[in-house]
């Protein structure tokens, strides 16, 4: 079995990642819309606040300590054009863009969990 693609490659399945994106509060739920209309459609927007001397909301040009952080379910088939929709789409807010990383969910039953999390893909699968 090639170890890169696990299970999924055996069921048909893309590999799934984690995208965790940062943007500036209140821009969360634009975000999920947009990646929403390229057919990635499990999000969730929580608020993060810097602590300490993290300064992470000032780094990212931030006015206020609080930001959104956007958590979603990726395929590799359109993690490449998520991670583009963050990188330009969001590049010219005001007060700061917002910054996105991907962090694969390996694991034999990754895709079985995504499937009864999120319920079957379009079109029955």
């Amino acid at each position: 079995m090639n170890m890169d693609m696990g299970m999924a490659g055996n069921r048909g399945f893309d590999r799934i990642n984690l995208m965790m994106t940062i943007a500036r509060r209140g821009v969360g739920d634009s975000v999920i819309e947009d990646l929403r209309g390229m057919g990635v459609t499990y999000n969730m927007v929580c608020v993060g606040e810097s602590m300490g001397g993290l300064g992470l909301a000032d780094y990212m040009g931030f006015e206020d300590d609080e930001f959104d952080i956007i958590l979603s379910v990726v395929t590799d088939g359109k993690a490449d054009r998520a991670i583009a929709l963050i990188e330009y789409g969001y590049s010219e807010i005001a007060d700061g863009g917002a910054v996105a990383a991907l962090m694969p969910i390996t694991g034999v039953s990754g895709p079985l969990v995504l499937e009864y999390i999120a319920g079957p893909p379009p079109g029955g699968g």
